[in-house]
């Protein structure tokens, strides 16, 4: 025998006004069905002196049929399978609980409903639904009627709204009368609700469906809710689309910089090539890639297609900036943070919310702060990352109801946190990093172009000749030139000392970072070489205290040094990179510092099964040795991790260092999995910080992308560079050449 289940009234209380919690969520869900409906207009009323609340469409209506066979179903939908309108309209609802949004605004509802064919009058009591009723004892009273829509609301007051209802809402749609309102609708709220249905469907389609918000006495001009016209005054535009097959065309317009006259002088070579020129006039950068080389080692599209529009709009501009920069007067640039700020996302033309809503938690759901906090680096910095501040980012990106893998939560409140929506964070970001390197290459050169054209050695210069200058006639000014340009000189002396303690005190940070870096890699290596060690010698101590033999005894305190040694060599990889006498510069024999080093890894190497072929040449070279050791430890690092992700079962490493002239010559290679296909356009991405294609086994991106960051910046300071680029057309294994300048003895 089986038992039949049964539900508590309750339960319409739980789907209804405590999963939708908020009052303009609640709206919003009873907006969305009439669009569903196939409205064009939707009406919302609050009537002040009655304390009651309208919501009006002239959408397809509902019959008596639908009312029995859908509306009072709860959980059932007709728009899981037929989702599509007459009218091409894609329908977003589809889990037939969005009516019990009615329970969140009011207790007492009263509908009519008109179609082509009948009229019908449907009520209910909320409080009905009370604990310890069964669903099934409730009902709503129903009527078929002859009513229409313009006596039905004869009783609103405002004469404005009454005209519209009897122009828009003549041949079908939905009137709901809500009574015994369960929140105080006072101006301030009804402001608010007018913000968030501002944003709620994009400009593309205000034409086909237009929003009302009318109070007791408000007039139509100023009851109609003005949609985002997109007419933002922006510095950079993206425009990005993505196919079924992941196949991705990104569009960047620059809009930001102003040369007036001097547009030819600066957008020029050495500085500019003649694409940037055009680019500058306004021809948009135009980029495609496929999905794997956006999302590391992501061959199939499964989030689905999607499109979108960013811009970014800096909030203002110092008078140094726009002299340097050429930015454009944005004096009179509006501040819309508040009403169309944020990064949006609609699905079907509907907002999902709470992505991007001003002033909530939510406004910065691609945690954008966070990266900038991490990269502080500014506009300019020749080897950091420059990253976008949360509020000056905006725009929509667009989904739809065929994107299954990224589905609605049930109490409307977001998008359910699948596999698919972490990496469709990951494409955003990547698609504002579109934005963010960009505009640092632009504003780099327009720094050199400044540097270039406002020579700070012409200052020092002239402070040089003034404080060497005896010939003056007037002694009296002769002697005040000489104690301004003495005390110049001192100051750009001190400030030359604070610039190379603060050198000094980066590189030991550079190094530090190293050591957590290797330290990090390893570290569940290490905690069990630990435990290991832990448990070999407590066994040691039991056998010695229960008499065992010595022999015994002997194996285990032997089995524990090997392990001790093990620990050790973890120490020497990371703890002797900072030693004093590595801090300073002095000159290095090269073979020997490599020759020492590689066998400070010799223990974690053979541990990995990992061959080092060396080939070092035999030079003094003038250097910080943590320095060079920096840049193996984390080019091995990385070489390991390699390894380790593609199953190499032969790993090998080469070193190969020569010197040609004042050079340097550092040649690494390895045979492991490679560069992933999201750098092989662009090996160099990998050189900016936090860049990583490292994924955990739920597909999230690990690893600090600090290491090869680390090693150009290390390299910078030597003058040298960093050359990837024979990794394009490697399938397998990774090779760079490092050149670093100096002195050699």
């Amino acid at each position: 025998m089986k038992i039949p289940f049964n539900v508590d009234a309750n339960t319409a209380r739980l789907i209804g006004r405590e999963n939708v919690s908020k009052l303009d969520g609640a709206i919003l869900e009873l907006v969305k069905n009439a669009y569903d409906a196939d409205a064009n207009t939707c009406i919302l009323y609050y009537e002040k002196s009655t304390n009651m609340f309208y919501l009006i469409d002239n959408g397809s209506g509902m019959t008596s049929e639908t009312i029995h066979s859908n509306w009072m179903t709860i959980g059932y939908s007709s728009k899981k399978e037929n989702y599509k309108l007459h009218s091409g309209r894609i329908q977003t609802g589809a889990k037939g609980i969005g009516r019990f949004a009615l329970d969140r605004i009011a207790d007492n509802c009263k509908m009519l409903s008109k179609t082509k064919t009948e009229s019908v009058l449907w009520s209910v009591n909320w409080s009905d639904f009370n604990s310890g009723t069964k669903i099934t004892d409730v009902g709503a009273d129903f009527e078929i009627t002859n009513i229409d829509f313009c006596n039905y609301t004869s009783e609103i007051l405002n004469n404005d709204l009454k005209s519209l209802i009897k122009a828009k809402c003549h041949d079908s749609g939905t009137i709901f009368k809500l009574q015994n309102l369960r929140d105080t609708w006072t101006t301030t709220l009804i402001e608010d609700i007018k913000k968030s249905l501002a944003t709620l469907i994009p400009p593309e389609i205000d034409n086909i469906f237009q929003l009302y918000v009318f109070s007791e006495n408000s007039k139509l001009e100023e009851s109609k809710i003005t949609v985002n016209s997109n007419d933002y005054s922006y510095d950079y535009k993206i425009d990005f689309n993505v196919d079924e097959s992941g196949n991705t065309r990104i569009l960047i317009k620059r809009d930001e910089f102003d040369f007036g006259n001097k547009f030819n002088e600066v957008v020029r070579e050495p500085y500019f090539t003649s694409k940037d020129a055009e680019y500058f006039k306004g021809k948009p950068i135009e980029k495609n890639y496929v999905f794997n080389e956006i999302l590391s080692d992501i061959d199939i599209n499964t989030i689905g297609p999607f499109k979108g529009t960013l811009y970014f709009a800096k909030l203002s501009n110092t008078k140094d900036e726009k002299e340097k920069y050429f930015y454009k007067d944005i004096s009179s640039r509006r501040d819309t943070r508040d009403t169309f700020g944020g990064i949006k996302i609609y699905r079907d033309n509907f907002r999902v919310r709470p992505y991007g809503e001003p002033k909530t938690t939510t406004f910065d759901w691609l945690l954008l702060s966070n990266r900038k906090s991490k990269s502080p680096a500014a506009i300019s910095h020749p080897t950091g990352a420059w990253r976008v501040a949360a509020d000056q980012m905006l725009g929509a990106v667009h989904i739809s109801r065929l994107n299954i893998n990224l589905p609605d939560q049930s109490n409307r409140e977001g998008i359910v946190e699948t596999k698919e929506f972490a990496y469709f964070r990951e494409f955003l970001i990547f698609v504002i990093q579109e934005i963010e390197k960009d505009r640092q290459y632009v504003c780099r050169i327009l720094r050199q172009y400044y540097d270039d054209t406002h020579p700070i050695e012409i200052y020092e210069d002239e402070i040089n000749e003034k404080s060497a200058n005896n010939k003056s006639n007037n002694k009296g000014q002769q002697k005040k030139t000489l104690i301004d340009a003495k005390k110049a000189k001192a100051v750009i002396d001190t400030k030359q000392e604070q610039i190379k303690d603060l050198e000094d005190e980066n590189r030991l940070l550079r190094t530090l970072a190293t050591t957590g870096i290797v330290t990090n890699s390893y570290i569940h290596e290490i905690k069990d070489v630990v435990h290991k060690l832990n448990i070999k010698i407590l066994t040691a101590q039991q056998a010695l205290e229960k008499g065992k033999s010595e022999e015994h005894i002997k194996q285990k305190l032997e089995e524990a040094l090997d392990l001790q040694k093990k620990f050790n060599s973890w120490f020497t990889v990371t703890i002797e990179m900072v030693k004093r006498d590595k801090r300073k510069m002095t000159y290095i024999p090269m073979k020997k510092l490599f020759e020492d080093f590689i066998e400070s890894w010799q223990e974690v190497l053979s541990e990995k099964n990992v061959q080092i072929s060396l080939n070092v040449v035999e030079t003094n070279f003038k250097c910080f040795p943590y320095d060079i050791e920096s840049i193996i430890s984390n080019l091995i690092t990385n070489s390991i991790n390699s390894f380790e992700y593609a199953a190499i079962k032969n790993k090998t490493i080469n070193i190969n260092l020569t010197q040609e002239n004042n050079e340097l010559r550092l040649l690494y290679e390895d045979n492991g999995k490679g560069l992933s296909e999201k750098y092989k356009k662009n090996p160099n991405l990998i050189l900016e910080p936090f860049e990583t294609s490292k994924r955990d086994a739920n597909s999230n991106l690990i690893g600090t992308g600090m290491g090869m960051w680390i090693v150009n910046k290390t390299v910078k300071e030597y003058y040298g560079d960093v050359d990837l680029s024979q990794n394009k057309e490697r399938e397998t294994g990774f090779i760079v050449n490092i050149n670093l300048k100096g002195v050699f003895k």
